[in-house]
């Protein structure tokens, strides 16, 4: 009901890259022209290390900077399979297809699955 939990999971501080997706956001829904060489700045950078609180999701934000290496692609797809946010096909399609393209389509498909998930959300609660 929108109260604190007792769990310590709700209570942790949030991770560097949740901390700069804030940020981004914020300097998006807030533009002057300060703010937006800010979030030009912040964007050029891009996301900090992911630490294990940010699970899949946050690698994936991490390699649309940097192209991961095959054995780093392959941990990627294992992690989005893991979390439930690709199919054993999926990732069979995207084996072995390491590069930019193949992040950003990654990218593009797990918005859909959150904005799919995000809407069925909002439909419930009407």
């Amino acid at each position: 009901m929108g109260w604190p939990s007792d769990d310590n999971e709700d209570q942790r501080e949030p991770t560097a890259q949740q901390h700069y997706n804030a940020n981004l956001a914020y300097l998006r829904s807030h533009r002057d022209e300060r703010n937006a060489i800010r979030l030009v700045r912040l964007e050029e950078e891009g996301p900090p290390l992911p630490e294990p609180a940010d699970g899949a999701r946050g690698w994936l934000r991490w390699y649309v900077r940097r192209v991961p290496t095959a054995e780093q692609f392959a941990g990627l797809l294992s992690g989005l399979e893991g979390e439930g946010l690709l199919t054993s096909d999926e990732v069979a399609g995207y084996a072995g297809n390491v590069t930019a393209d193949s992040v950003a389509e990654l990218t593009a498909h797990i918005n859909a699955v959150d904005d799919l998930t995000a809407a069925r959300q909002q439909m419930d609660r009407s």
